[in-house]
């Protein structure tokens, strides 16, 4: 495993960042005299990547900087690990895997094994690649504090009967993008993360304004809806972001567990169109949707006492415990 970038405290300290490579964690602090700008805070090197990630990338190949991490650095376990990103806007895909779309028709009406399940599922199939050649992206917003750690308590009220999980790859903008076309989409990323995009599925639509559309704001940004982490991974050690696999487990039971190159559009695509219509600064978050496994096809939603693991290949993954 290359090093990963890291957002720790310890002993009452306030977060900052560092590097995480064999379970020893050392400041970035170590390495500022070589350039790095931002070190204070997560937050401030993510606005400074354009310069920090050359610098960044010289020294994570370098064996002197493994060789520093190991004489210099200290045992993870020390450490508190908090989200690894701190962004001014956080953005959510909907309806973004094939895999998704076509579970979701198939347990409509009839059920999957229905006599109208082949139906659905061929005009699911069907709507996907019209979606796929006329249509673009749908991103949401959803709130910047509903970032959380990715070893914390999520909080399930009473009455939340439909708390749901949405295992996702994250990705961290490094470059400001603006009108960035696809081929040079990639570029804009420093890195990626796991995200697990907690959503209330009742309140996505309004009962008391049902002609008005989603809700975002009550389904899906609460405080604490988006743990994020354990670790941010730079995007040049990820030779092919199209094979990461985000997966989900609920108290040890895999309910997701999908494929990146199953989107319906790319990363690359997500960026591009986002990009178009407001501009993307360092820091911010990309949540590019989920693959199939929620919980209304499980039948199953989130209860006080369970454990959401969430993952991705090569890029970690988190444990959450639901609290009430």
């Amino acid at each position: 495993m290359s090093p990963v970038l890291v957002n720790v405290s310890a002993a009452g300290c306030s977060p900052f960042p560092a590097l995480l490579f064999e379970n020893q964690v050392l400041a970035l602090t170590h390495w500022q005299s070589l350039g790095l700008q931002g070190t204070s805070s997560i937050a401030a090197f993510l606005d400074n990547w354009a310069g920090n990630s050359e610098v960044l990338k010289q020294q994570c190949n370098a064996e002197t900087m493994q060789k520093a991490l190991i004489k210099c650095g200290a045992p993870v376990a020390a450490f508190h690990l908090h989200e690894p990103v701190a962004p001014r806007q956080v953005y959510c895909t909907i309806g973004n895997y094939r895999s998704q779309i076509v579970q979701s028709a198939l347990d409509a009406d009839d059920g999957p094994q229905g006599p109208q399940a082949l139906a659905r599922r061929e005009a699911a199939l069907t709507a996907i690649e019209t979606r796929r050649r006329d249509g673009a992206p749908y991103i949401c917003l959803k709130g910047a504090t509903c970032v959380s750690g990715p070893y914390g308590q999520l909080p399930v009220e009473a009455g939340m009967s439909t708390l749901d999980w949405e295992a996702e790859v994250g990705v961290v903008i490094g470059r400001p993008a603006h009108n960035v076309d696809v081929a040079r989409a990639l570029d804009c990323i420093a890195g990626y993360c796991v995200v697990n995009d907690i959503t209330l599925r009742d309140s996505v639509f309004r009962q008391d304004a049902p002609t008005l559309g989603a809700d975002w704001l009550q389904s899906k940004s609460r405080r604490g809806w988006l743990p994020t982490g354990p670790w941010l991974v730079p995007a040049w050690d990820i030779d092919d972001p199209s094979a990461l696999r985000p997966w989900l487990r609920l108290n040890g039971a895999l309910m997701q567990d999908g494929v990146v190159n199953d989107m319906i559009f790319s990363i690359a695509e997500q960026i591009a169109y986002l990009s178009t219509y407001t501009p993307l600064q360092p820091g911010d978050l990309i949540c590019t949707g989920t693959p199939a496994g929620l919980g209304g096809h499980h039948g199953r939603y989130l209860r006080v006492g369970d454990v959401i693991e969430a993952g991705v290949s090569g890029l970690g993954s988190q444990r959450v415990t639901c609290t009430d």
